[in-house]
């Protein structure tokens, strides 16, 4: 059953890298200091927002990957 919680630990650790590519090419407008004299997010357009705010993918992350550093456009959780 190692092999098979190693497994896991790996697809789980490529997701959350993927998420993490994700957040830093869709969130964030790009050149949004240029367009926009600061930061811009499209949370408002996005299917991972909950109706409470919340982002799925940062939930995610935080469930399954708590020790990854330096994840999404946002920063930190």
């Amino acid at each position: 059953m190692k092999m098979q919680e190693d497994f896991d630990k790996e697809e789980i650790s490529k997701a959350v890298a993927l998420l993490d590519l994700f957040t830093k090419t869709f969130c964030r407008y790009k050149y949004d200091y240029e367009r926009f004299d600061d930061l811009k997010f499209r949370c408002d357009e996005c299917p991972f927002q909950k109706a409470n705010g919340d982002c799925l993918v940062k939930l995610f992350k935080i469930k399954y990957a708590p020790d990854y550093q330096d994840f999404g456009s946002m920063g930190d959780l």
